[in-house]
């Protein structure tokens, strides 16, 4: 997390700055740099991904706009505490 603020905020400050502020080394946040994602971060991400994909049809029908739709299609009053919102 702190490494990531770093990166986020290198063009507006200097990097040895950022880096006595968060309380970690240069070569720490370099080091950071160059690697890759770790191998539960990897997973996490290849999860992440294949859950939005299943719940992506869902998700167009659910939340206030979906349930306006729904509701008018069915014919019923569409009231926003009757969906949920």
């Amino acid at each position: 997390m702190r490494f990531a603020f770093i990166a986020a905020k290198k063009a507006e400050h200097r990097v040895t700055i950022l880096c006595r502020c968060m309380r970690v080394t240069r070569s720490g946040f370099y080091a950071w740099g160059r690697r890759g994602l770790s191998a539960r971060a990897q997973r996490d991400l290849v999860l992440r991904t294949k859950l939005r994909a299943f719940h992506a049809p869902v998700a167009i029908a659910t939340g206030g706009p979906g349930c306006g739709r729904t509701c008018a299609r069915t014919a019923k009053p569409s009231a926003k505490s009757a969906c949920g919102a």
